[in-house]
């Protein structure tokens, strides 16, 4: 790896190891990463650098431009080593279709991200996507498919063992939303069990403080199911304070709506208009506008007897204002989020487009094109490999070579295509013997087959089974002086590799026992008995 790339790869770590222990970024680091990690640079690694850039914008309110980051983010991840993380890029634009209230187009992203947590094994991303899955059911009341994401969540990072402090509060974040779900299915036993887990994992001062307004909502429904009325109102204070000294509202978007379900549930008024005092300002400053359209709604519906006529106006027309200008803002964002999702899948299907070349491309410098097996080429790479394993693990090596007898005499009587018809019956019927071992044309009419970890009587038993199988097709040869139609001869070695072997030698011992064994009578097999030059 050249320098100039291991110090590009240096700096998405650190960036990736910041966002892990929940500090936050500079806009001026960002760009400092994006103008050294550029594109033409390095365009995998410059995908990651976009990816953190839409963090950033998504953690700043800024919706706009953590879909314009995402987008880029995408369209550069894909197809480069670096293509693990583009599970990440597609979560985060499900997050921000979610926060939309977009929940079906969330779902499809979230959808992506998983493919590429299973293509990967990426377990831990895996949780990730899979609890922001759950919430979005749990917000559409399927509790119990909820219920299933959420288990499997937590199963996955509880096996994982990430202890940054990002996978932290992710966990305990999960766990409270988990614990309201329960609830909601009348399931007390278990969500007694996530209180203890919430209590075992709530040891950072700094980890409980980020996953408070999330923690203190599950123990106020708890604690209202068990008809503790007092201590349930001592928790939604807790997370009232919470919300106060909140930066960023719209990354609890579950946890609020929670929270506002169960203070509106409880008919507690002056509660309820605490919450929207506090809250309203925030989902402004952050132009959340579906959100602070449900906050209007809430206090023209509950808190109109304690407002003046004024008040009240002025409340409804800033209400009817917000509407409005969501909805066109609402309808430019859905077309915004379309289009997003067709370039990406245009991304992805020239990305699937050029796989499929690659794949192609390989696979003919690897295959012999006649007959579908592997080709000398590969075949060499492959003993060099497999010698050394072999004599590493003391495994036995065996090698077959065979050709075909009086080759030249049915090309000149029948025709070369007739030569093609008995040099592909002889692959066809290598591949039926030799199923599990590796075969390959060597040219003309010369194959090899290489087994490892064969005893010699395997090996004899299947190359007299291969010379059987040949003469089956009765493919003619009249000019052959052995017999009237096509015919193999087999020379192999069965061995174990051993100083100062080499795998020339064994290649030397098949080939030369081969060229013995037709010398004396062709159509047979002959193995070489390990007396002479070549082992």
């Amino acid at each position: 790896m050249s320098v100039d790339r291991q110090q590009m790869l240096e700096t998405a770590e650190r960036l990736n190891q910041q966002m892990a222990d929940g500090i936050p970024y500079t806009w001026e680091t960002l760009e400092q990463a994006l103008s050294f990690v550029t594109e033409k640079r390095d365009r995998g690694i410059h995908g990651r650098i976009c990816y953190f850039a839409a963090f950033y914008h998504l953690d700043t309110g800024n919706q706009e431009q953590c879909l314009k980051y995402l987008d880029e983010s995408v369209r550069c991840l894909l197809g480069t080593d670096q293509e693990i993380h583009v599970a990440r890029a597609y979560n985060m634009i499900g997050i921000v279709a979610h926060m939309q209230n977009n929940l079906s187009l969330a779902m499809e992203q979230y959808g992506r991200a998983l493919d590429y947590t299973a293509k990967y094994n990426d377990k831990m991303v895996h949780s990730i996507v899979l609890s922001n899955m759950a919430d979005a059911y749990y917000l559409i009341g399927v509790y119990d498919r909820a219920v299933q994401c959420y288990r499997e969540c937590i199963r996955e990072f509880e096996k994982a063992g990430d202890d940054s402090i990002y996978s932290r509060i992710n966990f305990r974040k999960m766990l409270s939303e988990y614990g309201c779900c329960l609830l909601h299915l009348d399931m007390d036993q278990e969500a007694m069990e996530v209180y203890r887990k919430l209590e075992e994992t709530g040891k950072s001062e700094e980890i409980i403080r980020e996953t408070r307004l999330a923690a203190n909502v599950f123990f106020t429904y708890l604690a209202e199911s068990e008809g503790h009325r007092e201590k349930a109102a001592d928790h939604v204070r807790q997370a009232v304070m919470a919300l106060e000294d909140m930066r960023q509202v719209s990354s609890e978007y579950d946890s609020i709506q929670n929270l506002l379900q169960y203070v509106e549930k409880t008919g507690n008024i002056e509660l309820l208009q605490e919450i929207l005092d506090c809250l309203e300002p925030k989902a402004a400053i952050e132009q959340n506008r579906s959100l602070l359209l449900q906050l209007l709604m809430l206090r023209l519906r509950y808190c109109s007897a304690q407002m003046s006529i004024e008040e009240f106006r002025q409340a409804t027309e800033t209400f009817f204002h917000i509407k409005e200008s969501n909805e066109m803002i609402e309808s430019n964002q859905v077309m915004y989020m379309l289009e997003l999702r067709k370039r990406l899948q245009a991304v992805e299907e020239e990305q699937r487009e050029q796989t499929k070349k690659r794949n192609k491309l390989l696979y003919q410098s690897e295959h012999d094109e006649l007959t579908g097996l592997y080709n000398k080429r590969s075949l060499n790479r492959y003993l060099e490999d497999v010698f050394e394993a072999c004599k590493l693990n003391e495994k036995e090596l065996g090698i077959l070579f065979l050709d075909i007898d009086y080759f030249k005499q049915l090309n000149d009587r029948y025709g070369h295509g007739k030569g093609d018809e008995g040099i592909c019956a002889v692959a066809d019927t290598l591949k039926r013997i030799f199923p599990e071992d590796y075969v390959a044309r060597y040219g003309g009419d010369e194959f090899l087959v290489v087994m490892t970890g064969r005893d010699l009587t395997y090996a004899m038993e299947h190359a007299e089974s291969l010379c059987a199988g040949i003469r089956e097709y009765k493919i003619p040869n009249e000019d052959s002086e052995l017999e009237p139609w096509l015919t193999i001869s087999v020379g192999g070695v069965c061995a174990i590799p051993k100083e100062p072997n080499r795998v020339w030698d064994f290649l030397s011992a098949a080939d030369n026992t081969l060229y013995e064994q037709k010398k004396e009578q062709k159509g047979k097999v002959r193995f070489y008995q390990g007396e002479g030059k070549y082992l």
